[in-house]
């Protein structure tokens, strides 16, 4: 209440294309050294390429360096403390801005793996996918194994265990079981959707963001036979269903084996085919794992985050304490020291990660569900009616049931994603990657 704000601006439109090889604002400073409120290397302002929806599209490198953003009524505000009193008045900050920019801001040379442009950031983002208002993805995973017997270092980490009853007979012939070698393969993964919320940025000298959503894996059929393949098969549904250009899996279908799996104990009548220690080293399973939620917990580095279209007032003010500037949200607080806002949100569009995430960190804990839900005793046990395969036949197979993880969330950390939707062409003449 006891501060005053103080505009001189113009009402004009001023277009600018602009390379900033270093914006370092406020290192050291109030906010302590060995940092600064703003680092960005390689920072570019450009015109901005919309299609017939307004959506941002790509655009060349001589497209960008033959463009210039709009700044519409530029302004200079002050803001001051105890206004109305000539002795004690003084100034605590002031901030550039303009009522409306219109551009295509990027940071950095490039988009790799490796993260550049944005250092430190202290100001208020929103980043988000588009009027949603939240950040919409695929993610594609790798192809991988997921071997059903321990590590020199982890030796019951993926191993499965759980009873098998036999021959219809129930817990009169029912034995015990480890997996000991052998497992089954993940194909890749194309399109798995996920949602979260959009990435805010209102705080001093943040580098990264911590993002956290639930991924939903199609649920994975085993079995025998044609149709489950050594390598396995993804089934997609082609309408998408939330777009159509990213066909969505529906199923994965691969091979249940070969597994060996020792026997712990016996009971009743299954201590004359499979006593304790008995090893059946062929054996199929057959059944489904649904119902498979992946938490993932993303830690992103803000360097990754390279192409940001802006289309919404903009200012980068310095304050010697927090203030809220007129027409600011309400959330945004400039804190003490330099401070960057966008006031709208930054619309990016789908979230894409370059290269397949690897889902192995998710086999153990799979395992470990899977284990109990087979537990003896709770109602799920595995079953053979393979009296062939009990009697040392060459295969044995097992019916696992539908084992169903809807109460056994998983858990997937994972850091620093390359997104295909970053790329951006230099703002420079020739093939420069700078100027």
């Amino acid at each position: 209440k006891d501060i005053g704000f103080y505009k001189l601006g113009m009402e004009a439109e001023i277009e600018l294309n602009a390379n900033i090889k270093k914006l370092q604002l406020g290192c050291g400073g109030v906010n302590g050294i060995g940092d600064c409120d703003i680092d960005i290397d390689n920072l570019s302002l450009s015109g901005l390429k919309v299609d017939s929806n307004g959506k941002p599209v790509a655009m060349t490198n001589e497209e960008r360096a033959a463009s210039s953003a709009k700044l519409t009524n530029p302004f200079i505000e002050f803001a001051i403390k105890n206004p109305e009193s000539a002795s004690m008045r003084q100034v605590v900050g002031f901030r550039l801005s303009a009522e409306k920019a219109i551009g295509l801001l990027t940071a950095g040379t490039e988009n790799t793996s490796s993260p550049n442009g944005i250092n430190t950031i202290s100001g208020y983002m929103k980043v988000q996918s588009d009027s949603s208002g939240i950040i919409k993805g695929y993610a594609t995973t790798g192809a991988t194994r997921d071997n059903l017997y321990g590590t020199y270092l982890n030796p019951n980490d993926l191993v499965i265990t759980g009873t098998l009853q036999a021959l219809g007979l129930g817990g009169a012939a029912e034995a015990d079981f480890k997996t000991s070698a052998g497992g089954f393969n993940i194909p890749q993964i194309n399109n798995n959707y996920f949602e979260i919320p959009a990435i805010l940025v209102n705080e001093t000298r943040a580098k990264s963001k911590v993002l956290s959503a639930p991924v939903k894996v199609p649920n994975i059929y085993v079995g025998l036979g044609s149709s489950y393949p050594v390598n396995g098969t993804v089934q997609y549904n082609g309408s998408g269903p939330h777009d159509s250009a990213y066909p969505e899996p529906t199923g994965i279908y691969t091979q249940g084996g070969v597994v060996e799996a020792t026997v712990t104990a016996c009971r009743w009548f299954a201590c004359l085919l499979a006593s304790a220690g008995k090893k059946f080293p062929n054996v199929y399973m057959s059944g489904q794992i649904s119902n498979i939620t992946a938490n993932l917990n993303l830690n992103q580095s803000l360097g990754l985050i390279h192409n940001l279209p802006i289309n919404s007032p903009f200012s980068l003010s310095l304050q010697q304490q927090a203030l809220q500037w007129p027409g600011a949200k309400s959330d945004d607080v400039a804190q003490k020291g330099w401070w960057m806002s966008f006031a709208d949100p930054v619309n990016i569009g789908y979230v894409v990660p370059q290269d397949p995430i690897d889902i192995a960190p998710l086999f153990p804990q799979i395992a470990s569900a899977v284990s109990y839900y087979l537990r003896a005793g709770g109602g799920h046990e595995a079953q053979t009616s393979d009296l062939n395969g009990l009697l040392g036949g060459s295969t044995l197979t097992v019916n696992i049931g539908n084992i169903d993880l809807k109460d056994s969330p998983l858990n997937l950390n994972i850091s620093n994603l390359k997104l295909t939707n970053q790329n951006f062409a230099s703002n420079c003449w020739g093939g420069l990657k700078f100027c």
